[in-house]
Order: C-alpha cells, then sequence, then structure tokens
C-alpha cells in the first residue's frame, strides 16, 4: 500500500495544533493568576488602608470620650465626693480614683497598675462603623487608660491645697490604643498626651506595676508642663446657672434655656421642651410632666411625645444628693474685711472697731453709712449700712465706678467713688455730692445692710440699679429683701467664658436669723421696671427666691434678660401663662424667661466674699485654659497587637 506523503504529515500538524493550544493556554492562566495575585494583593493593602483608618477613627473617637467625659461626667459625679476621700487620693498620688470613680459608667479601677481603663466594644464584640446606606464598612475597638503623669507611688506633681479654698491639681497621662478590622485585616494604633514620653509598646507590656513604667524612667520637661490636669476645687454658689433649695411650683416650658448646671433639692417641673446645655440634677427620682394638660409623675427625664427637654450635654441625674443652704458665711464679717467663715455675729465694738467714723466703745451703732477704714490692708473697706437701705445707685462716671445709698428717713445719703485700689472717696451733701473726702483705704467689694433695699411704690428712685463699671467686683449683700427696680446691667458684658473683663455683682439676701427667715427674697418689682428688662448678676437667694412681683397680674411685658446664676430656696415666678383645652399656650403675663448663664461662674471667678457650697467641682473650660488634654496627640503606630 502506497502512502500520500501529504497524509502522512497530517497527525504532525494535529500535535502541533494542540501543543501551541497548550501552550497559550498555559499562558493565559499565568497572566490570569498573576492578575488574580496583583488584585489579591490590591484587595489586602485596600483592606489594611480601610483597617488603619478605622483604628484612627476609633482611637480619636475615645479621645473625644475621654474629653467629654472629664468636662461633664467627672464634674457632676464628683460633686458629693468626700472631703478625706479628696485629700487622700490627691496626696496620695491616687488621681486616677478620681478618673475611675467619678468619670461616668464603665471605668475599671486598675489599682495594681495605678490606672483607671475604659474599653469601648472589644476584640469579640466590636463596634461597627457603617456609611451613609448603612452598609458595613468595618469595626474598631478601643481602651483608654488615664494613668498618673508619673505613675509612682512617691512624691508626684500634685498641688494639694487643703487648706481655707480647697483645691487640688493633679496631672495625668492618657493612653488610647485602638484596633480597626475588615474582613481579614487588622491594624492598631495608639494615642497618646503630648509629653507623655512613655513608648505604648513597651508601655502595655510592663509586667512591674507600681513602678516608673518602660521609657518613663525620668522625666524630660519639667512636672509643671507634662501632662494634662484634673482640677478638683470647693464651687461657690454662683458656678450654677440654676440650683433650687426646696420646692418649686414653676414650670419650666419650651422657652427655658439653661447653659450652665442646673439642680433642684426636690424635682422638676417641666411642660414641653425646656433646654438644658449643661449638667441637670434633682433629688427626687421622678420628675413631674405637664403631659398636655393632665400631668403625670414619671421616673424618667423625658415624657415623648409632649415633654421631651433638650439634653445638650449630659441626661438628667435622678436621686442626686442635696445641696445644702450656705452655712458659716456671714456677709457683716466680709464687710469688716474679716473672714466671712468666721463664727458667731460681730459686736457692736467690733463693727465700730474698724471704721473711724464711729468711737471704739461697744455702745449700739446709729442707723447710719460707714467705710470699713480702720484696718490694716490697703484694700481692706468695705461699705456698712445700719438700717434699711431705701435706694441705692450704681453708675460709671468719668470711667469710676459709684454707689449712692439713700438709707432710712432722716439719715443723710452718702456716695462713694471708687478711685482706686487704694483709695475711696466718700462724698456728702445731695443732690450734687460735691464734698467729697478721701478715706485712704480701697474698697474691698462689699456693700452690707443689716435691712433691706426696700422700694416705695410709684417713686422711680427706690430700690436697686444702676451700671457696674468694668473693672469693678461687687457684692451687695442685705440682711433682709433686695428689690430690683430697673435694669441692672454691667458696663462691658462678658462675650465668653474667657473674656478678661472684670465686672462682676452678687446679690445676697442674707439672713442673720436662719433658718428663720421671712422675706429674703430678691425681687424684682414689675409694676415699676421696664418691658424687656436687663439684669446681669449672680443672685443668691437661699431663704426665698427671685422672682417679679406681680408676674400674674402684669401684662406681658416682654422678657427678663438675664446674664448670670440664680440659686434659691424656691424657684421664683417670672410670668404664666394661660392654656387651651389642648394644653396649649395661648397668652402670657409678665416676663418671659431668658436666661444666659455667665460661663465665667464655672469657677471660683465668684463675686468678692461669695459662699462656697460643701459640694466639689472639676472645672476644665475656661480654667484650665489652654488645656492640654485638647492638644494634638502624638500618634504611633503598634505592631502585633
Amino acid at each position: 500500500m502506497i502512502v500520500s506523503p501529504l497524509r502522512s504529515q497530517s497527525g504532525v500538524a494535529m500535535v502541533t495544533a494542540i501543543l501551541a493550544i497548550f501552550i497559550l493556554t498555559v499562558v493565559v492562566a499565568g497572566l490570569t493568576m498573576a492578575t488574580m495575585g496583583e488584585t489579591g494583593i490590591s484587595f489586602d493593602q485596600s483592606r489594611s488602608s480601610q483597617a488603619l483608618h478605622l483604628a484612627e477613627a476609633g482611637a480619636y473617637r475615645a479621645l473625644a470620650e475621654l474629653r467629654r467625659r472629664m468636662v461633664y461626667d467627672l464634674d457632676a459625679n464628683v460633686r458629693w465626693a468626700d472631703r478625706l476621700q479628696v485629700q487622700g487620693w490627691c496626696n496620695g498620688n491616687q488621681g486616677w480614683k478620681f478618673v475611675s470613680d467619678y468619670g461616668g459608667a464603665g471605668w475599671v479601677d486598675d489599682n495594681a497598675n495605678r490606672r483607671a481603663v475604659l474599653s469601648m466594644g472589644s476584640a469579640g464584640a466590636p463596634i461597627e462603623v457603617q456609611d451613609t446606606t448603612g452598609a458595613v464598612l468595618g469595626s474598631f475597638y478601643a481602651t483608654i487608660y488615664v494613668r498618673p503623669a508619673d505613675n509612682t507611688p512617691g512624691p508626684s506633681p500634685n498641688v494639694c491645697n487643703d487648706t481655707g479654698v480647697e483645691s487640688y491639681q493633679m496631672l495625668f497621662d492618657y493612653f488610647i490604643v485602638a484596633t480597626g478590622l475588615t474582613r481579614d485585616a487588622e491594624r492598631t494604633v495608639c494615642l497618646k498626651n503630648p509629653g507623655n514620653v512613655a513608648n505604648c509598646g513597651a508601655w502595655l507590656a510592663s509586667v512591674a506595676p507600681g513602678s516608673p513604667d518602660p521609657g518613663d524612667d525620668t522625666w524630660d520637661s519639667p512636672p509643671a508642663s507634662h501632662g494634662w490636669m484634673i482640677l478638683i476645687e470647693k464651687a461657690s454658689y454662683s458656678r450654677w446657672a440654676l440650683m433650687m433649695l426646696t420646692t418649686s411650683s414653676t414650670w419650666l416650658t419650651d422657652s427655658a434655656t439653661f447653659n450652665g448646671p442646673v439642680h433642684t433639692n426636690d424635682r422638676f417641673l417641666i411642660w414641653g421642651d425646656p433646654t438644658f446645655g449643661s449638667s441637670v440634677s434633682q433629688v427626687q427620682p421622678d420628675v413631674m410632666f405637664g403631659n398636655g394638660g393632665s400631668p403625670v409623675l414619671l421616673a424618667a427625664d423625658q415624657n415623648a411625645p409632649t415633654d421631651v427637654p433638650n439634653y445638650l450635654a449630659t441626661r438628667m441625674t435622678l436621686g442626686a444628693q442635696s445641696i445644702l443652704a450656705p452655712g458659716d458665711n456671714n456677709p457683716w464679717w466680709a464687710v469688716l474685711g474679716d473672714d466671712p467663715a468666721r463664727s458667731g455675729m460681730p459686736s457692736n465694738a467690733d463693727t465700730r472697731n474698724r471704721t473711724t467714723a464711729l468711737a471704739d466703745n461697744g455702745t449700739p451703732i446709729p442707723n447710719g453709712i460707714y467705710f470699713m477704714d480702720q484696718c490694716a490692708n490697703p484694700s481692706c473697706g468695705g461699705i456698712f449700712v445700719q438700717g434699711q437701705v431705701n435706694n441705692m445707685v450704681l453708675a460709671v462716671e468719668s470711667g469710676k465706678q459709684t454707689i449712692t445709698i439713700i438709707p432710712t428717713l432722716g439719715v443723710p445719703p452718702k456716695k462713694y467713688i471708687l478711685d482706686s485700689s487704694t483709695d475711696t472717696r466718700e462724698c456728702t451733701g445731695p443732690p450734687s455730692y460735691a464734698t467729697c473726702v478721701s478715706m485712704g483705704k480701697g474698697f474691698n467689694g462689699v456693700v452690707f445692710t443689716t435691712g433691706a433695699i426696700a422700694y416705695t411704690a410709684g417713686n422711680p428712685q427706690t430700690g436697686l440699679y444702676g451700671t457696674v463699671q468694668q473693672d469693678t467686683r461687687l457684692t451687695i449683700a442685705a440682711d433682709g429683701a433686695i428689690a430690683v427696680t430697673d435694669h441692672l446691667v454691667y458696663e462691658a458684658p462678658p462675650a465668653g467664658a474667657n473674656d478678661s473683663v472684670q465686672n462682676v455683682l452678687g446679690l445676697y439676701a442674707w439672713c442673720s436669723t436662719a433658718p428663720t427667715c421671712p422675706n429674703r427674697n430678691v425681687t424684682v418689682v414689675g409694676s415699676m421696671t421696664p418691658n424687656d428688662l436687663y439684669i446681669d448678676a449672680s443672685v443668691l437667694s437661699p431663704w426665698g427666691k427671685f422672682w417679679v412681683e406681680g408676674w400674674d397680674t402684669l401684662p406681658d411685658k416682654g422678657t427678663l434678660h438675664f446674664l448670670g446664676g440664680t440659686v434659691q430656696d424656691t424657684f421664683g415666678e417670672w410670668g404664666g401663662f394661660a392654656v387651651d383645652g389642648s394644653g396649649n399656650i395661648i397668652g402670657y403675663t409678665g416676663y418671659g424667661r431668658d436666661m444666659t448663664f455667665d460661663a465665667r461662674f464655672l469657677t471660683n471667678n465668684a463675686p468678692p466674699f461669695f459662699p462656697l457650697t460643701t459640694q466639689y467641682t472639676a472645672p476644665r473650660y475656661p480654667r484650665l485654659t489652654p488645656d492640654p488634654l485638647y492638644d494634638r496627640p502624638l500618634w504611633e503606630e503598634l505592631a502585633g497587637q
């Protein structure tokens, strides 16, 4: 049989073709695998980057939580701390216990490692992060560690002043360790405060509790500039935007806004949606709500949908401890230039011995006005009035603060010019008050009268009113009621908490016979005051109220614009309202309530000789300005965490 040459080559061609196809398949497969590998690497890199961003987001979220708790929770909770405990923790350099005990829910006292610890999520239950559509992008968990700045039980940079006006300054470091997760990618970062010289990784690996952490054996800067501070101090009564020491029958409505701390020793009455911009607390476990016209008592801080307060900082604390009325604080001693906490009442001789206007003996003091110029300090003199004041006018003349006092009928009036820090001029001879003499002493900031600051109906030149000069710090105290009959304002109202303007005014309706104290009110005489009234002051009426006389019978007089804070026995009425059958407000009487808190009072920037509470406070803003807790943190990534 003869085989064709062409036919004999067909098998070779087929093998060649199959081989070529195989090679192409291998090449394509290789290219495909390479592409898939690069894509996988790209996905891994993307997920790793996402995990890093999630870790950073978690760390900064935790830092925001730390800042919020140190501003609001610590301040709200530390108020009822025990005095010996506060002293002991500061002196023993155990400041982390303030954070763990009073910094809000969730903190753990890691006593063995001298630190407070707060976890946000965990490895087993991380916090999900979603986009705007609700799709889960990944998750994170974070841990906040707070410790004393040197973390040793020995000498510390703390300043613990437990005598006089108590003040405790303690320095801290924080570490925030956060892990971001997305699918199989995981990254961990650490934030710490500037000045914190410890290495995060080495610090976390430390196994020697109670001794300096690795990398932190020595200071890289003086203690005063290391770490961030927690300040604990006794709180002045001026610190509250509103405090009620007993009961109240006044409703807080939609128009009520409080930018500073608010407290009542009883319960709040809430009708609608008042706004609370800071901490708010009450002693009773339940709140009375208007409930659209059918009041109801609930163990809750809101009554949706009719009564839903706007809590801009923290929710209401129910069952808080009571805050007592001022105890040993006597403005009579203060006007003499003495310690207002001194026990007992001044004798006739005590008062006479402080003024050259009276003989130094123990006989009764005649009604009149006396400047306390017989004292050792260059600015120790207060203005003392024996008897009732019928008119007191504050004014600014040629840049100086003047105080004109018209006392009981038949007693010569006087005008005082606060000329300098070491000299006050006393003027007589109304109406011009042209005869003035130098008293040779500066004014110590207190005007005190043993009677009321009263008013006469229909007489505009009665009661208290006027302007506080921009550099004047003044407390007006009366052993009786105080009547305000016109605008009472600052020459330079503060623009904010950090404003350096000095003018502050305190009104103190004091009681020498406490607790039996009838008519110790600070009264706005609504029949005499103008529409849209302005009052700038810290008002203290612990045995009465700060109220508008005629609040329920006057026509609508607009708004009472109040800048400051007020502490009163019962919540005084400023105006009333009528409602229809559906509970809607349809009309008003008296003044609407516009209460703006003077944030300068968040610290002990109080009026002169103003009393202190038995409570503590933990101020940050504006006292700690600049505040290192808000400085840009140090960042590092931790491997293998």
